[in-house]
């Protein structure tokens, strides 16, 4: 009998210091996102580890189970003018995706609304990639979303956090696109040698802020080239170059893929581009449009 009660006893002890270490059977829980507050139309705010951010959320007509598309803005940007500048709602929704526009940690040192990605610098340590994935989980659960049909697409800064999206959060994303963006060497150096989520690259041929070996820039940049990262992308999913094809006004595209599987690696080169979201009245291509066909490689 004493025993009977000695286990008891033990038993509640640890049940009641389990339950002050906010432990569970399945886990200790990763950190979620807190104080949703709509502010007007489709904008909320939100904290995450206690940062604010804020967002905006698209939603087709039929909205249940709908695949997500998580856009990332470019530095100093914000959620809603990526969402007008970009005009990406026009082309998404009537295919049937969510798309959620998100900003940001707000920068102090650059200024009072700088808003960027830590897409791989050491400072500020500030955990975007923690963030992108608490936030898709409660979209995901609002509104009944499909969670295993998540994508990201990003423009400048945002498309060097896709990078690190596609290397660090392979759990939540089937494939990731940088417009204008590279990865950062300090995960370059750090780069998993398999890989499965599919990466779409798009990068003007006068793009400044783009290291590539046709025209020497890579050569004093810090960054890896961009087509080394390109070929990494590819050989890490096992893929190989199908085809080279030019497209708009003399634009050139990449197909990496294997005989069994999808081409799930693609890279666009824009001739005659310099550091921009690509249209069709300018560029000859829609980066919009080239999104979307890529990621209906997935449905």
């Amino acid at each position: 009998m004493k025993k009977i009660i000695y286990l008891t006893l033990m038993l509640i002890g640890l049940t009641a210091a389990c339950i002050l270490m906010g432990c569970s059977s399945s886990g200790s829980s990763d950190p979620k996102i807190e104080n949703v507050v709509l502010e007007k139309d489709n904008k909320y705010t939100c904290t995450f580890e206690d940062v604010k951010h804020d967002f905006v959320i698209s939603l087709p007509q039929e909205s249940k189970n709908a695949p997500l598309i998580v856009m990332l803005h470019g530095a100093g940007d914000s959620a809603e003018n990526f969402r007008l500048t970009s005009g990406f709602d026009n082309d998404a929704l009537p295919k049937g995706y969510a798309v959620c526009y998100v900003s940001g940690t707000v920068n102090a040192k650059a200024g009072r609304n700088y808003s960027s990605w830590n897409y791989g610098r050491l400072e500020p340590d500030y955990n975007d990639v923690g963030f992108i994935k608490a936030l898709v989980n409660y979209l995901v659960d609002e509104y009944s979303l499909d969670e295993d049909h998540v994508f990201c697409a990003g423009f400048s800064n945002g498309g060097f956090m896709n990078f690190r999206l596609a290397l660090e959060a392979q759990d939540t994303f089937l494939a990731c696109t940088s417009v204008g963006g590279d990865l950062c060497k300090t995960l370059w150096k750090e780069r998993p040698e398999k890989n499965d989520v599919g990466m779409l690259v798009v990068f003007g041929d006068n793009d400044e802020s783009i290291p590539k070996n046709f025209d020497g820039s890579a050569k004093t940049a810090l960054d890896p080239a961009i087509e080394d990262v390109i070929d990494y992308m590819a050989s890490s999913n096992g893929l190989e170059k199908q085809s080279e094809d030019e497209i708009g006004n003399g634009s050139i595209i990449s197909k990496y893929g294997a005989d069994s599987d999808k081409d799930i690696v693609w890279g666009v080169l824009v001739k005659d581009a310099k550091h921009a979201w690509y249209t069709e009245e300018i560029n000859g291509i829609s980066t919009n449009k080239l999104i979307l066909e890529f990621f209906e490689n997935w449905r």
